[in-house]
């Protein structure tokens, strides 16, 4: 007799599980290392002050007032704000019928919308691109940019990029670092991440008034960075008490500071982020102290129900927002590193 077989009937349910698995990272490191603040306008102002360089001061006894120290002025930065945007459109039908992992399509499209768009903003603020005052209306033009915020890259002073990519380290010669100019992104040389690139931009940073508390990187970064702590022949290990084998290099204490070893996904986009795209890519590393940096809120992250728009359900994400720099000197740039870890 034939055996009547499982592929030989009919109305056999589907087995499709009731979850959906998110298989990309959303982290976003930079963004959520640093605080925010309320901005009032599309180009958002502050002002930093520094004092006067040390010098000799030994007056006479009985000296007459001579007004010989004229009081120095603030410097005014700004940063334009940028707007992103996620827009859904979902079809009544596909909100109706009955679907496995999410009970909304609309609802599970504007959160996922919602980390893309976070995504997106870290991208703008590991980039290199600088502060653009856009094309003015949306749409008013084909080639409409829209404005620019500049990322962190380009409020780091040209004499603050220790690159390595001529093959000797040195630090760049003009000065710069008021978002206003795009870093150009080391070419990869032949020198990789050393703990003397480190040493050299936490002391550039120290004698500019600054101590650096992160040392952001891409992942492949990171990996060069935890063998400077056994070697590149990886004979040492550090084991805990119980018996478990450590790697990685989580904090590096330098003559000037402590500070935090972070990977970023994003830095080490660069084959599919390149230059063009302002991220500066896997060849640099961005040294930092949050407290100097904050976002500068026009409109906060919010959703906006469009409503219906024929048969479907159509929504936006939106955020207006910008990256306030309260110390371009307490940052600094390893740029154009080489091949990293085999």
């Amino acid at each position: 007799m034939a055996i009547f077989k499982s592929e030989d009937t009919k109305g056999k349910r589907e087995d499709l599980a009731s979850f959906i698995s998110m298989i990309t990272r959303d982290e976003t490191p930079f963004l959520s290392s640093i605080g925010t603040k309320k901005a009032t306008s599309v180009y958002h102002e502050w002002q930093t002050d520094e004092l006067a360089a040390p010098a000799a001061n030994n007056k006479a006894e009985g000296l007459d007032f001579s007004a010989a120290d004229t009081p120095s002025s603030t410097t005014r930065l700004g940063n334009y704000s940028q707007i992103l945007v996620k827009e859904i459109k979902v079809s009544k039908t596909l909100d109706s019928v009955s679907k496995a992992g999410r009970n909304s399509e609309f609802a599970y499209q504007m959160k996922k919308k919602g980390t893309e768009l976070r995504r997106d903003l870290e991208h703008a603020l590991v980039g290199t691109r600088q502060i653009t005052s856009g094309s003015g209306v949306a749409d008013a033009v084909p080639d409409n940019t829209g404005r620019t915020m500049g990322g962190v890259q380009s409020w780091v002073p040209k004499d603050h990029v220790w690159d390595a990519s001529a093959g000797t380290p040195a630090f760049q010669a003009a000065a710069g670092g008021n978002g206003a100019t795009a870093h150009t992104a080391g070419t990869a040389g032949t020198h990789t991440l050393a703990l003397t690139d480190v040493d050299e931009v936490m002391q550039k940073i120290y004698e500019s008034g600054g101590k650096a508390s992160v040392l952001m990187m891409s992942p492949s970064n990171k990996r060069s960075f935890s063998t400077l702590a056994h070697g590149t022949t990886g004979t040492r290990r550090n084991l805990d008490e119980k018996g478990s084998m450590r790697q990685s290099v989580e904090l590096y204490e330098s003559d000037f500071g402590v500070v935090k070893v972070v990977p970023n996904y994003i830095q080490g986009l660069a084959s599919g982020l390149d230059i063009s795209d302002g991220v500066g890519g896997a060849t640099d590393v961005i040294v930092y102290d949050p407290s100097w940096f904050a976002m500068a809120n026009l409109r906060a992250l919010h959703t906006t129900d469009v409503g219906q728009k024929g048969d479907s359900t159509v929504g936006m994400i939106v955020e207006e927002t910008t990256l306030e720099c309260r110390n371009p000197h307490g940052s600094a740039l390893i740029s154009g590193l080489g091949v990293l870890v085999a």
